[in-house]
């Protein structure tokens, strides 16, 4: 997959913290941790589970992750 927008990270999930709406995913880049809350429908379709390997994308005001 190629992402033309810069800002981008790659990361491994090492926790996913499900809430009723929301959902907190902690990603392990390197030298710190990144954590990105996203809606809990898209955590669930995308099957996120700690150990897997993501892209986190974003910009000034948000963070987007890509899996696959």
């Amino acid at each position: 997959m190629r992402i033309s927008d810069a800002n981008k990270l790659v990361g491994t999930i090492i926790k996913v913290k499900s809430g009723q709406d929301m959902t907190e995913v902690i990603l392990d880049i390197g030298d710190q941790a990144v954590t990105a809350t996203i809606t809990s429908g898209a955590a669930h379709d995308m099957r996120l589970e700690e150990g897997d390997q993501i892209f986190a994308v974003f910009n000034s005001s948000n963070v987007s992750l890509i899996k696959g």
